[in-house]
């Protein structure tokens, strides 16, 4: 009877945990690891903007100090990950995205490079690579 009981109550845990893994609502993940606010209103919001730093070799840099700005006004400053990502949100409709600026910095490196990848007009997102090269 003790078999029977503890095996019907193991089934229906498992039954139980099936259930709630499959109820479990999706949400999509950025670069950086983070949807940026869904709950807040991005009817304003232009591109996000997001992308790597990596050294000469093509490694990845985490940690590194990234500030996407707009020029003569301010900006956001944010660090890349693990991997070597950051990404921001968007600044207003009402700002060029030729007017945003990227630059990396992590002590012992210096900036040598930054590659922004070609977008659509409309494309929600603008990439950006930073390279860094160790400092002698």
């Amino acid at each position: 009877m003790k078999f029977l009981l503890r095996n019907t109550c193991l089934s229906l845990c498992i039954a139980l945990a099936a259930a709630g893994a499959m109820s479990v609502r999706s949400v999509p993940v950025w670069a950086g690891g983070s949807s940026f606010g869904d709950d807040e209103d991005e009817a304003d919001e232009g591109p996000a903007f997001f992308g790597f730093v990596r050294d000469t070799g093509g490694n990845s840099i985490s940690d590194a100090k990234v500030t996407v700005g707009i020029k003569n006004r301010g900006g956001v400053v944010t660090r890349s990950d693990a991997l070597g990502t950051y990404r921001v949100p968007g600044f207003g409709k009402d700002v060029d995205t030729k007017d945003v600026e990227v630059n990396c910095e992590k002590e012992g490196y210096k900036q040598v490079k930054t590659f922004r990848r070609p977008a659509a007009a409309d494309a929600p997102i603008v990439e950006t690579e930073c390279t860094l090269q160790r400092s002698s």
